[in-house]
C-alpha cells in the first residue's frame, strides 16, 4: 500500500467516527493485527501504557495505549464513563513522521477488538464444531456471539441473560444455521467446549463444578480487581489461567486478584500471550484440562486494530476524494 495515503498533510489530522468505519474490517482482519501485535511485544517491539483511571463521584476517565514503532504506530484510547455509560475517543501517530494521522470517536473500536482477542484464545483452544456457553448477550455479548461463531464455528450455542433474548436466539439461528436458544447457568456450561462471560456481573456468573473437564472458559467482562465472574472452583480446576499482559493483569483481573488472595490461584499457573509467544509452544497443551483465558482489554489491542482500521479507511478516503475531485 502506497503510505502516502496513510499520512495526512502535517496539521490536518483526520477526524473519524463510527459512521466512517463500520463494515471495514472483518474479524479475521482484526485477529490478524492482534496476532501480529503481541508477537512483536513479546520480543519487545512494542510497548503498552498501563490503563490509568481517575474519577469523582460518578464520573471516571480512564486512559490506556501503545506504541509500536515497528508498524510505525502508537494509539491512546481515553473513555469517560458516567453513571455507567461508556464514551470512547482514540487518538493516533505515525511514530515515522510523529504526525497525529487521525482520532476515532465513538465504540467501534472496542466492538471489535474484544471479540477479535477472544477468537485469538479461541481458535488456539478449541476445536470447531463444539458447543459455545454465551453469558450476557448485549452488545457485546452478541458481537462475540457473531465473530466466535464466523471465525471458528460451532454446532450448538446456548445463551445466558437476565433479560429475556429470546427473539435475538431466534434471529441468530436463522442467520447462522445452527441452534442458538437462551437456558439457565447450568445447562449452559454442561459438556459445553468453550464458556464466554461478556456481563457486567462482579460476581460469579456460574459454578466451576459444572464444567466440563477440557472446557475453555475466556472472562472478557469485568476490567475491576473488586469484581469477578469466575468462582473459585473454576480456578481451582484450570490448569492454566491465560492473561494478556501480567502487570496489568495482576492489578486489574479480578479473577486473578481476588483467587490469588482466596488461594484458588498460584502465580505458577498464570501466564501471558507475551510469553506464550516467547515459548511458540501450543497454547492448549497435550493433556491440559480446563483452560482459562481473562481479559481487561489493554491498550495495544486497541493500538493494532485502530492501526487495522486506518489502512482499511485510508484507501476508502482517497477513492472518495479521487471522485470528488
Amino acid at each position: 500500500m502506497n503510505l502516502s495515503l496513510l499520512s495526512p498533510p502535517a496539521g490536518s489530522a483526520v477526524m473519524l467516527h463510527d459512521t466512517d468505519v463500520q463494515g471495514l474490517l472483518t474479524t479475521a482482519n482484526a485477529v490478524v493485527a492482534l496476532d501480529a501485535a503481541f508477537a512483536d511485544l513479546a520480543i519487545g517491539q512494542a510497548e503498552v501504557l498501563a490503563r490509568q483511571r481517575i474519577d469523582c463521584g460518578s464520573v471516571k476517565l480512564s486512559t490506556m495505549g501503545a506504541v509500536w514503532p515497528q508498524a510505525r504506530f502508537a494509539a491512546i484510547k481515553s473513555y469517560l464513563t458516567v453513571n455507567g455509560q461508556f464514551s470512547f475517543s482514540t487518538t493516533a501517530w505515525d511514530t515515522a513522521t510523529n504526525q497525529v494521522l487521525f482520532t476515532l470517536n465513538g465504540d467501534e473500536l472496542t466492538r471489535l477488538r474484544t471479540p477479535a482477542l477472544a477468537c485469538l484464545v479461541a481458535a488456539r483452544t478449541v476445536a470447531p464444531g463444539g458447543v459455545l456457553a454465551l453469558f450476557g448477550a448485549g452488545q457485546q455479548g452478541r458481537a462475540h456471539a457473531e465473530a466466535l461463531q464466523s471465525h471458528i464455528g460451532f454446532r450448538e450455542i446456548r445463551v445466558v441473560d437476565t433479560a429475556d433474548v429470546s427473539a435475538w436466539c431466534t434471529q441468530a439461528t436463522a442467520a447462522w444455521q445452527c441452534p442458538v436458544r437462551q437456558t439457565h447457568a447450568k445447562e449452559a456450561v454442561d459438556g459445553a467446549d468453550l464458556v464466554v462471560t461478556t456481563t457486567r456481573s462482579k460476581t460469579p456468573v456460574f459454578d466451576g463444578a459444572d464444567l466440563a473437564g477440557s472446557a475453555t472458559v475466556i472472562a472478557m467482562g469485568t476490567s475491576l480487581p473488586t469484581g469477578r465472574e469466575l468462582d473459585d472452583a473454576t480456578l481451582q480446576r484450570a490448569d492454566r489461567v491465560l492473561v494478556e499482559w501480567l502487570p496489568q493483569s495482576l492489578l486489574e483481573a479480578g479473577e486473578v486478584v481476588l483467587g490469588m488472595a482466596s488461594g484458588a490461584l498460584q502465580a505458577e499457573r498464570i501466564t501471558d500471550l507475551p510469553a506464550l509467544y516467547r515459548a511458540g509452544t501450543p497454547w492448549r497443551q497435550r493433556g491440559d484440562g480446563i483452560l482459562v483465558f481473562k481479559s481487561v482489554g489493554i491498550g495495544l489491542s486497541d493500538a493494532a486494530v485502530a492501526r487495522a482500521l486506518w489502512h482499511r479507511c485510508a484507501p476508502a478516503r482517497a477513492a472518495r476524494a479521487l471522485a470528488s475531485a
